[in-house]
């Protein structure tokens, strides 16, 4: 029996990626996987609306989001998998952070019009849709605009984290984003610890209450990917991973490109089976 493979990580365009739900269902079928977790950030439409899409009941579509906390200065990125995804608590959670980022782009745009720049928080509205709103539809609307020349270059020039339009998101605390997944029945994993750079706040993450650590991931080479197995082992936590497909952004779409065995997703379940008991 072939091996069967997993993408735990990929978004649509609820939150930043190119990729409708219908989009992504459709790539997903055609690359042949048996699951993929939905990871949008602050949101569980994307989710919804592909559950909702699904004829094919051997494909496994596994509720999850996305939180960013700050720790010790560093922006890091906790997957809640396995979410309660029909309780109504959890789901006025994900609009309230909904709204938060839409203040926080209504800040982003007002500092581009005192630097002159006429954008209008209608026009990335416009853009954004329904979608929870991020720095990319800021850039997105920008370059509709023609105030750059590319989607880079909004970046470089406004939106980056040094950039002069620059508002940083509102933030929750770690142990604040891990009790929010474990409120809810889900497993929380930390995203691209290979990103990060900063393995030394792993302990402490686990000692909050960390189920897991992503070692599988695009821009993780074999040997990091084999350092984060390794290392999750090490510490007694799991590991999983996924492409983190934001549609062609980076290019192309990544859905399946990362090669995450089922037994990922095995250990998601009996980690989330083992807390509630």
């Amino acid at each position: 029996m072939p091996e069967k493979y997993v993408d735990l990580h990929m978004h649509t365009t609820a939150s930043d990626s190119t990729s409708s739900p219908a989009e992504v269902l459709e790539y997903t079928l055609k690359v042949g996987l048996s699951a993929i977790a939905i990871t949008d950030h602050d949101t569980l439409d994307g989710f919804l609306a592909i559950q909702k899409l699904n004829s094919h009941p051997e494909l496994e579509i596994i509720p999850a989001v996305e939180l960013s906390a700050n720790y010790k200065g560093e922006d890091i990125h906790i997957i809640g998998y396995l979410l309660d995804h029909q309780d109504d608590q959890l789901l006025a959670r994900m609009q309230e952070f909904k709204i938060a980022r839409e203040k926080r782009g209504e800040k982003m745009v007002e500092k581009l019009n005192q630097m002159g720049l006429g954008l209008t928080m209608g026009k990335v509205r416009e853009v954004a849709k329904n979608s929870v709103m991020g720095r990319p539809h800021l850039a997105d609307a920008l370059l509709q605009e023609n105030y750059v020349n590319s989607y880079d270059e909004a970046f470089i020039k406004y939106l980056g984290y040094d950039g002069p339009a620059y508002v940083a998101k509102k933030y929750l605390g770690p142990q604040e984003a891990l009790d929010l997944i474990h409120q809810f029945k889900g497993v929380a994993v930390l995203a691209h610890p290979g990103i990060l750079k900063r393995d030394a706040l792993i302990v402490d993450l686990i000692e909050m209450g960390l189920d897991g650590i992503e070692a599988y991931h695009s821009q993780h080479d074999y040997r990091l990917t084999n350092h984060y197995i390794n290392l999750a082992r090490k510490l007694g936590v799991i590991y999983c991973g996924g492409s983190d497909c934001h549609g062609k952004r980076k290019g192309r779409v990544l859905i399946g490109t990362v090669k995450v065995p089922y037994q990922c997703l095995t250990m998601l379940k009996t980690v989330q089976q083992a807390r509630l008991g």
